[in-house]
C-alpha cells in the first residue's frame, strides 16, 4: 500500500453516497467504482475501503469482483490484517470503523465514524438508506477498527483491543433508557409497553409479563426488519417512534395499571405444588422432581411420572423445552398404539393408520414435546397447539367432554362448545382465541396464543406449567381407555378429510389402492408435500415409488413408513381395502 493515505480519505468517499438505498443482503461489486447502491452496511464499508485505498477487507473470498462483505468478517479482521481498538476511541478517529458483531439471529453493523465522537455515515436501514447520523456515542458497539496502510488523525494510539474470533459475545450492553435483552433480563412497565404496542402490530413477543426475554428481542428484530430500521433488537429513539412509544419510554396509566396488576399477581399459572384439586384424588400432583435434564412429577398416589427431557432448540428463535426421544422406555407404560384395540370401532382403519403413527411417534400415546414454534405437542399422532380449529386443540375438545375430566384438568370446560380456562382468581381465558402474529423470522401465522400460552408460558425455559399439562395429559391417557380413543378417532377422521381432499384435486387418485391412499395421508399429514408434488408422483412410471420420495430430507420417517407398509402387505390385513 502506498504511503500517503488517510483515514479522511474513505469519509469524502462516503458522503457522496448519502442518499442511496439501503436492501439488507444486497451485493456490491466492490470493484464497481460507479456504484450508485443499493448497499447494505458491511458492502458499503468494504466497498468504501476499496475504492478509497484498494484494501480487500471484511470479506469471503478475499476478492473485490466478487467478495461477500458481512459484519462478521470485519470483526474477525478486526487484528489481521486491521488494528482493532476501543469503539470509543474510533469514535475520536476520523475514518476509523464501528462494528457490532452479529449476535444469534440478529444481524451485526459496522460504520464510519467522522472523529467528532458523535456522528457517523453508515447504510443503516431501508427507512434511513445511506446517511449521516447523529448519538453513535450512545449506540452498542463492540470494537473499532483501524485499517492497514493508511494514517489516521486524532488518538490513533488508543489502547489496542485482541479480538478472539471465536468469542461468543455476551448480550449487548445497551444506554440507559435502551431496551435490549440483558443478563439479567430487563424488566418492567416501560417493557411491558413495548410489549404491548407490538403485540398491537401483530409481532408476538411472548408473554406480555414485562419482561425483555429472547421472544421480546425476537420480535423487536422481525418488527425493525419489516419497518427497513436498523436490524439490532434494541428499542431505541428509531424504533420506540416506529412503535408509537415516546422516547425515553414512559408507560401510559393503562401500561402502569398492568403492570401492578402483573405484580400483584405474580404467581406461577401452576404454583409448586399444585393445589390438588378436589375431584382429583391419587391423581392430584404432589411435586414436582428434576434429576439433571429429567423432568418428572409424583402423584398424590405415590406413582412418578417421567415427562421430558429439558433441551436447547432454534428454528426462526433460541428456545427451550421437553422432549423425550432418549427416554421412550421411561413413557411406554402411558401405551402404545396396537390396531386391535381400534378394530372394533375404526375396522380397517385401525390397520391403515398405522405407519403414520409410527413414523410420528413410535406408537407412544404419552410423547410430547414442548421444545418448537408450536409451544406443546402431544400424543401418538403428535397434535400441536398452535393450530386453531385442529389437532391438540380437537383433542382437549373430546376429553373435557369426558365424565373423568374434572379429575385431571379441573380448571378447564367447554363453553359453548369451546375451551376456557378458569384461573384461581375466578376471570375465564377463551383458550381458541386466535390471533395472527407475525413470528420471529417475519413470517405471518394465526396462532391459538392463550392454548400455548396456558400449556407452555414461556418458551425459553422449562417451567411447571408444561411439565404439569404433559404429566396430567400422560395420567389421564394412561387411566382411561377413551383418552387413548379421542387421539385414534382424531386420526382416522383427519385422514378421511384428506383423502376427500386429495380425490378432488388429483385426478389420477381414486383411493383403489391403499397403499397410494397411505403414502397421500402420511405426506399431507406432515406437509412435506403438495397436491402438486403428489400428481407428479402419480404420473411416473413407478408411482409408489415416486410418492415415498416426496420429502427426501425426511428418511427415517419414509424409512418407517415404507417398512410397515410392507408388514401390512405381508399380513395381508388389508387386502381387498379401499377408500
Amino acid at each position: 500500500m502506498a504511503s500517503g493515505n488517510s483515514g479522511t480519505d474513505i469519509i469524502a468517499l462516503a458522503r457522496a453516497c448519502i442518499g442511496q438505498a439501503y436492501v439488507l443482503g444486497a451485493k456490491v461489486p466492490k470493484d464497481n467504482p460507479n456504484w450508485k447502491g443499493p448497499w447494505d452496511c458491511a458492502e458499503f464499508t468494504s466497498w468504501c475501503a476499496y475504492q478509497a485505498y484498494g484494501i480487500v477487507f471484511g470479506m469471503r473470498p478475499v476478492r473485490a469482483d466478487r467478495g461477500d462483505a458481512y459484519s462478521g468478517f470485519w470483526y474477525d479482521d478486526a487484528n489481521e490484517p486491521g488494528v482493532a481498538i476501543s469503539w470509543k476511541d474510533a469514535l475520536d478517529i476520523p475514518g476509523a470503523f464501528l462494528v457490532r458483531r452479529p449476535r444469534p439471529k440478529l444481524i451485526g453493523h459496522v460504520a464510519i465514524s467522522l472523529g467528532d465522537g458523535k456522528h457517523t455515515i453508515e447504510a443503516r436501514g431501508a427507512k434511513f438508506g445511506v446517511n449521516q447520523f447523529d448519538g453513535a456515542a450512545t449506540r452498542p458497539w463492540d470494537i473499532g477498527v483501524l485499517l492497514p496502510g493508511v494514517d489516521y488523525d486524532g488518538n490513533a494510539a488508543g489502547v489496542v483491543v485482541d479480538v478472539d474470533p471465536d468469542f461468543v459475545p455476551p448480550p449487548q450492553k445497551v444506554p440507559a433508557g435502551y431496551f435490549a435483552l440483558q443478563s439479567p433480563h430487563l424488566v418492567g412497565a416501560s417493557v411491558l409497553a413495548i410489549q404491548d404496542a407490538l403485540a398491537g402490530k401483530k409481532y408476538d413477543p411472548g408473554l406480555l409479563d414485562g419482561d425483555f426475554g429472547p421472544m421480546t428481542e425476537a420480535a423487536v428484530a422481525s418488527f425493525q426488519a419489516a419497518e427497513g430500521l436498523e436490524l439490532d433488537g434494541i428499542v431505541g429513539p428509531q424504533t420506540a417512534k416506529a412503535l408509537a412509544l415516546v422516547f425515553p419510554i414512559a408507560p401510559s396509566a393503562a401500561i402502569l395499571n398492568k403492570w401492578n396488576v402483573l405484580r400483584q399477581d405474580a404467581v406461577q399459572v401452576f404454583p409448586d405444588p399444585l393445589p390438588p384439586p378436589a375431584t382429583a384424588g391419587g391423581r392430584a400432583i404432589k411435586r414436582f422432581l428434576k434429576d439433571g435434564s429429567k423432568h418428572s412429577v409424583e402423584f398424590a398416589d405415590g406413582s412418578v411420572f417421567f415427562v421430558g427431557s429439558e433441551v436447547p432448540y432454534s428454528d426462526d428463535m433460541h428456545r427451550r423445552g421437553l422432549y423425550q426421544d432418549r427416554n421412550l422406555s421411561d413413557i411406554k407404560h402411558v401405551g402404545i398404539y396396537a390396531p386391535a384395540d381400534f378394530l372394533a370401532r375404526h375396522q380397517k382403519w385401525a390397520y391403515f393408520i398405522r405407519p403414520t403413527i409410527k413414523a410420528e411417534s413410535a406408537g407412544y400415546f404419552g410423547r410430547l414435546n414442548s421444545y418448537d414454534r408450536a409451544a406443546f405437542t402431544f400424543g401418538a399422532t403428535q397434535l400441536a397447539a398452535h393450530t386453531p380449529d385442529q389437532n391438540l386443540i380437537l383433542l382437549f375438545r373430546k376429553l373435557l367432554a369426558l365424565p373423568s375430566a374434572k379429575d385431571y384438568f379441573p380448571e378447564l370446560s367447554l363453553k359453548g362448545g369451546k375451551v376456557t380456562w378458569t384461573r384461581n382468581n375466578g376471570s375465564t381465558v377463551d383458550l381458541e382465541m386466535s390471533v395472527l402474529f407475525t413470528r420471529p423470522n417475519g413470517k405471518e401465522d394465526t396462532q391459538l396464543r392463550n392454548f400455548m400460552e396456558y400449556l407452555n408460558p414461556d418458551p425459553v425455559k422449562v417451567d411447571a406449567a408444561e411439565v404439569s399439562a404433559g404429566a396430567r395429559l400422560m395420567a389421564w391417557t394412561k387411566d382411561d381407555p377413551a383418552a387413548k380413543l379421542a387421539q385414534i378417532d382424531l386420526f382416522v377422521a383427519r385422514a378421511k378429510e384428506l383423502i376427500s381432499s386429495a380425490k378432488a384435486k388429483v385426478p389420477q387418485f381414486n383411493g383403489s389402492d391403499w397403499r397410494t391412499a397411505l403414502w397421500i395421508v402420511d405426506i399431507l399429514y406432515q406437509g412435506r408435500g403438495t397436491f402438486a408434488a403428489i400428481r407428479s408422483a402419480l404420473s411416473q412410471s413407478d408411482p409408489l415409488k415416486a410418492l415415498s420420495e416426496i420429502g427426501g430430507s425426511y428418511k427415517e420417517r419414509r424409512k418407517t413408513v415404507i417398512t410397515d407398509i410392507g408388514a401390512l402387505e405381508a399380513d395381508g390385513v388389508l387386502n381387498g381395502f379401499t377408500v
